[in-house]
């Protein structure tokens, strides 16, 4: 296992079941292939000190015989059933050193909500009841009201008043 490996895109998730019990990490990642008919995939490493970190062994399977070079990336995926939360880091190892160390997500589910407590939350803005409701309509009606009667007060006054004067000069 002498040499180097390239990879890229790293991402480990963990997520817990509807119920908070069973959950499980999905780490992928991709590698890059240089030889025709090469794999790889990725292995439990034995648990080291820390065991909130999973170890995974980064294995090239290169075939004997005569090969072709080519360079493609290969996508990996290594799954294992957890808590739901029992990592935090996974370190993937090639020939015994770490070549990618990669956080691990634990994404919102409805068994671990991590929502801020209700009395953090924005206040909402509360609908005013029937009663104020009513109250603010008939504040609204009356002061209406005042200002339409004495608009249909001075149109009828300048209606008749025209009417009464050419009745006035009839007479006459």
């Amino acid at each position: 296992m002498a040499g180097s490996v390239a990879t890229r895109d790293w991402e480990a998730l963990e997520m817990a079941d509807m119920i908070g019990q069973h959950g499980q990490i999905t780490v992928t990642g991709e590698v890059e292939l240089t030889d025709t008919g090469t794999t790889a995939e990725l292995k439990e490493h034995t648990p080291g000190i820390n065991p909130k970190i999973l170890l995974l062994d980064l294995v090239i399977h290169r075939p004997g015989g005569i090969q072709g070079h080519i360079a493609l990336f290969e996508t990996l995926t290594f799954k294992k059933k957890s808590s739901g939360n029992a990592y935090d880091e996974v370190d993937i190892l090639y020939g015994g050193v770490i070549v990618q160390r990669v956080k691990v997500e634990h994404p919102l589910t409805f068994a671990a909500p991590r929502a801020a407590p209700p009395a953090q939350k924005a206040p909402v803005e509360k609908k005013p009841t029937k009663i104020a409701a009513a109250k603010n309509k008939t504040a609204k009606k009356a002061a209406k009201k005042p200002a339409a009667k004495t608009a249909k007060k001075s149109t009828k006054k300048s209606v008749k008043k025209p009417a009464k004067k050419k009745s006035a000069n009839k007479k006459k």
